[in-house]
């Protein structure tokens, strides 16, 4: 089990002192969120020079960086100028930060097995230019219209047409939850033949709160212990600090017992 958290957290911020903070708070794994003008698209204007000084901080402080590819525009599953545009800069930058994955939304189209099989194209695309150590990892998504990934079995069709260890599923435990509260703890196991990580964040079903676990409804405890035995990568995808250190302790505290947690680092 591994722990991690998204620069989400710290939304507010520009991404590099979203990045100095977090590290500062002794985290060595984070998810840099591409998204956001003030924040993760900052990223696309910078030089070689200055992603490379992210890249040392990560390396000095013996942090590694996944990387939330842009949702904004960023459209795989019906690819256009933007989307290779967008993916072009991407690139660059998880090359520079020397990133564990890159995480996408699948985007939309108006047949979803079109986007699904768009989607697929893209990614293997991707995965080819990528530097061989970098995993692809695909998301869950709320219900919209037109919207692909909604569901873990279209999660999986993608995965199972890319046809490649390095392509998994990230489960984003609050959009399914939203999507299927009756069923949730169901749909989620259907992730897990090709699991790499999860969002970690709860909510009360309705809408995308990212909150700490316990303040939603989401049902944690059984989708744990589910997971008890898998070496997956728990990133706590919340909407403060606090709350994701919150969550991780509860993650620990299932895990291990309260002593361990007490003596236990990030």
């Amino acid at each position: 089990m591994k722990y991690s958290i998204s620069t989400y957290t710290l939304f507010k911020l520009p991404i590099e002192e979203a990045i100095e903070a977090i590290i500062e708070k002794g985290w060595k794994s984070i998810e840099i969120m591409g998204e956001g003008e003030t924040h993760g698209r900052r990223l696309f204007d910078m030089d070689r020079t200055q992603l490379e000084k992210l890249a040392r901080l990560g390396k000095d402080n013996g942090v590694s960086f996944g990387f939330h590819l842009p949702i904004v525009g960023f459209n795989p599953a019906k690819p256009d100028e933007v989307t290779e545009q967008i993916w072009e800069k991407c690139l660059f930058i998880a090359e520079i930060l020397e990133v564990d994955y890159v995480l996408l939304h699948l985007g939309s189209h108006p047949s979803v097995s079109g986007g699904l099989e768009s989607a697929a194209n893209f990614s293997k695309k991707m995965l080819g230019e990528l530097p061989e150590k970098t995993k692809l990892v695909v998301e869950n998504v709320p219900y919209a219209e037109m919207a692909v990934g909604t569901s873990i079995d279209e999660l999986n069709k993608v995965v199972e047409m890319i046809d490649t260890p390095r392509a998994g599923i990230m489960l984003d435990t609050g959009h399914c939850y939203m999507n299927e509260k009756p069923r949730f703890l169901e749909e989620c196991t259907k992730a897990f033949p090709y699991l790499y990580g999860l969002h970690i964040n709860d909510n009360h079903g309705v809408s995308d709160e990212h909150l700490q676990i316990g303040e939603g409804t989401i049902p944690f405890g059984p989708l744990l212990f589910a997971l008890e035995d898998r070496s997956v990568k728990y990133v706590f995808e919340t909407n403060t600090v606090e709350r994701a250190e919150n969550s991780m302790n509860f993650v620990k505290i299932n895990s291990w017992g309260k002593q361990d947690v007490e003596n236990s680092i990030k």
